[in-house]
């Protein structure tokens, strides 16, 4: 089984994959001619270069294809951003016209959280929206007056990394904050719009995998109420009933009571001591009842 990378303290055990989709094969194996066709592009097609005033000689050795690689890169992440963000405040207007939530705020530019809002009176929930990588995750703040707080991840990074490779990382470092840095979140979401493509069949729409869009409902992933510690090393975890942001947007995608066990997904979180006198945090995925993966962080002294 391949080892990944997924941070300084991670140990890897034995695992399954946590979230059901895959990218279709079909068009992951075209990722790599592509990179080879740009790469040696000055070497076997100079003539399509030189039609568009583009030096062979320079393509490398001047720095011409890196630098247009870079601004390219920059483009995409600014962009991926603006679209990642307008996605989730689709779903929040939704909320607000069905009366579900009373006000939405956008707040990337003033706090390190993205979306502020007033799910009733003095009451309020917070997203923060994150692409798939997971190194990111750290930079975002739970307010004070968070009610509930989640964040909301778009898995339309690179393709050659299947969605629940992106998601165990992020799973990871959110749950290393919690030990860590006692950074509360309650949920994570996972949904973007490559989810119900022909890129990324959704195997929950039997029939209708890779046809269903922008209404593939999210898989939520909920984490425990409280900061695992030494007097509750064990705390309970949330129940879709408990919060109100994660039901409301299962209810907008048409998601019903009987079809909830497909969507949700339990994130255990557990602070273990070793015979040495050291902890771990030990993290248990359950789905479906069933647990889907668990693995155990390296040991550490706490304080």
């Amino acid at each position: 089984m391949q080892q990944l990378d997924l941070g300084p303290d991670f140990d890897p055990g034995e695992r399954s994959d946590i979230l059901p989709c895959r990218h279709d094969e079909s068009i992951t194996r075209q990722v790599k001619p592509t990179i080879s066709l740009l790469s040696d592009l000055d070497i076997d097609h100079p003539d399509i270069l030189l039609q568009h005033q583009i030096q062979p000689l320079d393509y490398k050795t001047g720095l011409v294809f890196r630098s247009a690689i870079e601004s390219i890169r920059g483009t995409f992440i600014a962009s991926s951003t603006t679209g990642r963000e307008n996605l989730v405040a689709d779903v929040l207007e939704n909320l607000k016209n069905r009366k579900k939530i009373i006000e939405y705020k956008h707040t990337s530019n003033e706090a390190r959280y993205d979306f502020e809002i007033e799910v009733m009176k003095a009451y309020y929930g917070y997203i923060e929206v994150k692409g798939g990588e997971g190194n990111s995750i750290n930079i975002s703040t739970r307010p004070l007056s968070a009610n509930e707080f989640g964040i909301w991840c778009h898995l339309d990074g690179a393709i050659v990394n299947q969605p629940a490779r992106s998601a165990r990382s992020i799973i990871n470092r959110v749950t290393n904050e919690l030990m860590r840095s006692e950074k509360r979140v309650d949920f994570i979401i996972y949904k973007d719009i490559l989810c119900g493509t022909r890129t990324r069949p959704c195997p929950k729409y039997i029939g209708n995998e890779a046809s269903m869009g922008l209404k593939t409902a999210p898989d939520i992933f909920l984490l425990p109420k409280n900061i695992p510690t030494l007097q509750e090393p064990n705390p309970d975890v949330f129940r879709i009933d408990e919060l109100y942001l994660p039901r409301y947007i299962l209810d907008l995608f048409d998601v019903s009571t009987e079809e909830l066990f497909k969507h949700i997904w339990n994130i255990h979180v557990s602070l273990l001591r070793t015979d040495k006198g050291k902890y771990k945090r030990h993290v248990r995925i359950v789905h479906q009842q069933h647990i889907v993966e668990e693995w155990s962080s390296k040991s550490w002294s706490k304080q």
